[in-house]
């Protein structure tokens, strides 16, 4: 059971692999750059030797937020897809 500390190394491999898999993602890409700037700002907390807990918490929450909401924008992007999708093979006579 957990103490409710949080495990500063534990969040420096979580951010090191968000930031790894962030670094795929198109360079251009506007819905992801607030999102890769938090994260870099959370990286370099954690790097520091005296990282503040209660701090890198707010910070993991807001990270956390900006995940939320980029994870509904590309549900709603999806949704569109289909539709137009769908709308497309009704006239080509595929629906």
């Amino acid at each position: 059971m957990s103490d409710g500390r949080l495990d500063i190394d534990a969040a420096r491999r979580l951010v090191e692999d968000i930031s790894k898999n962030l670094a795929t993602l198109p360079k251009d890409s506007a819905k992801h750059v607030e999102l890769r700037a938090e994260v870099e700002e959370l990286k370099a907390m954690l790097g520091e030797a005296d990282a503040h807990p209660p701090v890198i918490e707010d910070k993991m929450r807001s990270v956390h937020s900006l995940f939320g909401r980029a994870t509904s924008e590309l549900q709603a992007d999806g949704i569109r897809a289909g539709i137009f999708l769908r709308e497309i093979g009704r006239m080509l006579g595929l629906d």
